[in-house]
């Protein structure tokens, strides 16, 4: 066998060999610029000699809205990771602030269909744009942290990072501080950085572009013109300059990366720490301290041959005792170590003239917070590259742009600000009240579980904010194939159920419309876990609650023979080509010996055979219209509970049906009636969850949020809900809701008993945000959601 035979040579296609010559056009002058040896595929580069990398891209922390004392946290929790990092490594945060493409309001405006009901899309539609191009920031800040180490080899590099990271990870979120952390592959990295060199290009290769091009990674990223002036340079046909903080004051605020980010400008922020050696800083302050001391002494001897006080002594020996004694106490007493740092801005504009006016407005807003930005003069290559995700600050070079910093002054340039809820694919929920930025939500894809809750006390504006979401939902086309079920106990959205030809289910004493109580689900569509549930079983404890909420007087006994009788009665009809009915069912019941069975036979006449039948026939209502609404106002008060679990037991088979084949979205108004008992909210909690496995998206909506609270069963529904809608609430109410959602005082403002109707709070994954959402009185909309004019 010859070892030393080449390799035949794999034959490449004429697309390859057309893609290899494109690539290899790209300039290698802009590559060379860019001051990094390798990107790994699995999120490893490679910088220089014994450097390595890492990133990571950072979750949100509603930082604004948080109490002082969680803000604190946050900055205590950020502190104690960065003091994990030790001597060998470097620390980068970078913020990437961009502007929000108008594909965004795109995504959320719905095509007109001309199906009659344009009307009311061209009004949401109008209403949407509007507040697009007068409020929205039209900016969305990115957060990415990027961790460096010295390492022989790559394995050593990703031992050593993963576990920095670890423990970064570890001391941040001790607290329950809550910030995620996403770690980022090779592309997600050169995808970032040519967002940077490249703006307005996409990035489209992959790791099988660049090994068919034989070509490096920066060959990929690097723009095709690249030059640099003095205080500025020109990539492709932009204009781009790096800023830096030359001085600092004293106490450095938090709002500074904030109030950067809403200058409504394009800009990278890239903030740079090196720990130092902490062993041979404090030797070095010591030395300092000593010969401050030594100097003091020699004046005060000059000052004595003079005849001079001993205090007056140089205002730079005293600056300088001061500081070394003030930095000397936070080494001891408050953990702090010592950094090396920069802060810097990088900012890209079409012209030189933009450039120059957003230069002077980002040292306008450096002057509100008492710091000193400054451009870099003839380093602008070296600021470039320390701008870009490296993790190397290439400024160092040039020891007048870094300065010497604190554990605490690295910490107090928190990127966290405003959070907002902004899906790609999300239906408009409204507007947030603190950045001006439009609500979208994709329930089903964004939140763990899609259900969600509707909290507001009478006239705060819920029944509009609930129709709102549900006319959306009916109007989009994405959502052709979807089923609408609304439980509507007080008439509350007839109009909309007429306007939009729902099949109205009247359900009162006399109605021509029946449901079968005894009908069941088919056991065949349940999952593994259900397929345990002894239907049987279910259906007569579903009685047996049924005439326990209706009889005044229904014992143990008489529980036991409804358990009895209906296991009779199925066994009756299998086989049969028809379902029982309670009629079928009661002539069973008459068919048992006995007292109880007698007794129990005369107390359900009414309800079988009597005149309170409506769930005792065969149903006749068609169940699978694409919008049902079960109005149950007219029923007798004292059959409500009865109607609502018949109601709800039929849905739960319409869920089962239509299980991945469509999204089924129930509302369940007056919400609190499911809870007026241990045994009715338990039952009631038990069909929420199951439907939820089955793809349906359920709404509850109340003004008696303390009904709910009131009950263990309704306190875990909302403190496991994933979507929460908070309008105006009674303060006692909130005072409960605040045990069961974690809310900050500054927050708990936005539903407070004086705010404005149709406004409060969205909790969607845990984060809250405030929002609006009026609707115009002069739309078709308003007419139609306006509960005061129907």
């Amino acid at each position: 066998m010859n070892l030393y035979r080449k390799r035949k040579s794999k034959k490449l296609t004429v697309s390859q060999i057309r893609k290899q010559e494109r690539l290899r056009k790209l300039a290698p002058t802009t590559q060379n610029t860019i001051k990094y040896t390798s990107q790994f595929q699995d999120g490893l580069m490679h910088i220089v000699g014994p450097e390595f990398s890492r990133m990571w891209q950072l979750g949100k922390i509603d930082y604004e809205v948080a109490s002082s004392d969680d803000q604190s946290n946050i900055l205590v929790s950020y502190a104690h990771a960065l003091n994990v990092l030790d001597k060998d490594s470097r620390y980068q945060l970078l913020t990437v602030n961009k502007r929000v493409s108008e594909s965004v309001l795109e995504s959320i405006l719905i095509e007109p269909q001309g199906d009659g009901y344009d009307v009311y899309r061209n009004e949401m539609n109008n209403i949407i744009s509007e507040r697009y191009s007068k409020d929205q920031k039209n900016f969305e800040a990115t957060n990415y942290m990027i961790l460096t180490t010295n390492a022989r080899d790559g394995k050593q590099a990703n031992r050593k990072l993963n576990n920095m990271y670890s423990k970064f990870y570890k001391e941040f979120n001790d607290t329950d501080v809550g910030l995620n952390f996403r770690a980022l592959e090779g592309l997600d990295r050169l995808n970032i950085m040519n967002g940077i060199l490249r703006p307005g290009y996409h990035f489209t290769a992959d790791y099988s572009d660049i090994a068919l091009s034989g070509l490096t990674t920066k060959s990929f990223i690097a723009p095709s013109h690249l030059e640099f002036k003095d205080t500025y340079f020109k990539i492709n046909n932009a204009f781009g300059a790096v800023m830096y903080i030359r001085d600092y004051p004293k106490n450095l605020e938090d709002r500074l990366i904030q109030k950067l980010t809403d200058s409504g400008h394009e800009l990278i922020i890239s903030i740079h720490a090196k720990p130092y050696d902490m062993v041979e800083a404090r030797k070095e302050l010591r030395n300092k301290q000593t010969l401050n001391n030594a100097e003091k002494v020699r004046q005060q001897k000059d000052n004595y041959k003079n005849g001079i006080s001993d205090d007056m002594i140089a205002g730079s020996v005293s600056e300088v005792g001061a500081a070394t004694k003030a930095l000397n106490e936070e080494f001891k007493d408050n953990g702090q170590k010592l950094f090396s740092g920069i802060f810097t801005v990088m900012l890209i504009e079409p012209t030189k003239e933009k450039l120059n006016e957003a230069i002077t407005n980002i040292k306008d807003i450096g002057h509100e917070e008492y710091v000193e930005f400054e451009e870099t003069y003839e380093f602008q290559e070296e600021a470039l590259n320390t701008i870009l995700p490296i993790g190397k600050p290439y400024l160092d070079v040039e020891r007048n742009y870094m300065r010497d910093m604190i554990t605490s002054n690295v910490a107090i340039q928190v990127p966290f600000t405003n959070v907002d809820l902004q899906s790609p694919t999300g239906q408009y929920y409204g507007q947030n009240q603190m950045s001006h930025n439009l609500i979208t939500i994709d329930r089903k894809r964004d939140l763990i579980t899609p259900s969600g809750i509707y909290l507001g006390s009478s006239g705060s504006g819920k029944s509009m904010t609930v129709k709102w979401g549900m006319i959306t939902t009916l109007l989009n086309p994405g959502n052709a194939d979807d089923k609408i079920i609304i439980v509507d106990p007080e008439s509350e959205y007839l109009e909309i159920g007429r306007a939009f030809n729902a099949e109205i289910l009247d359900i009162s004493s006399g109605t021509n419309n029946h449901l079968n109580l005894l009908e069941l689900p088919d056991t065949a569509l349940f999952d593994a876990e259900d397929q345990k549930i002894d239907v049987y079983k279910e259906k007569a404890n579903l009685l047996a609650s049924l005439f326990d909420s209706i009889l005044k007087d229904f014992d143990d006994l008489e529980s036991s023979m409804v358990d009895r009788v209906t296991r009779l009665t199925y066994k009756k009809f299998e086989g049969a080509d028809r379902t029982p009915t309670l009629v079928d069912w009661y002539e069973v019941l008459h068919e048992q010996d006995g007292e109880v069975a007698q007794d129990l036979y005369q107390k359900v006449e009414p309800y079988t055979v009597g005149s309170q039948d409506i769930f005792a026939h065969e149903t006749n209502i068609d169940m699978n219209g694409k919008f049902l609404l079960f109005n149950i106002k007219n029923l007798d008060e004292r059959m409500k509970p009865f109607a609502m679990k018949v109601i709800l037991d039929q849905i739960w088979r319409q869920v089962v049906a239509n299980q991945n084949k469509i999204t089924t979205h129930l509302y369940f108004d007056e919400l609190q009636l499911n809870f007026d008992t241990p045994e009715n909210s338990a039952w009631f909690s038990k069909l929420w969850s199951r439907v939820r496995k089955y793809g349906a998206v359920s709404n509850g909506i109340t003004q008696n949020v303390s009904t709910l609270l009131e009950q263990p069963s309704g306190e875990k529904m909302i403190s496991n809900s994933e979507f929460i809608v908070l309008l105006r609430q009674k303060a006692v109410d909130l005072e409960h809701l605040r045990r069961v959602i974690k809310l900050s005082p500054a927050l708990l403002k936005y539903v407070g008993e004086k705010v404005q109707k149709g406004t409060g709070l969205i909790v969607a994954g845990g984060t809250a945000v405030p929002f609006e959402n009026p609707i115009p009185h002069d739309t078709k909309l308003f007419e139609l959601m306006n509960t005061d004019a129907n």
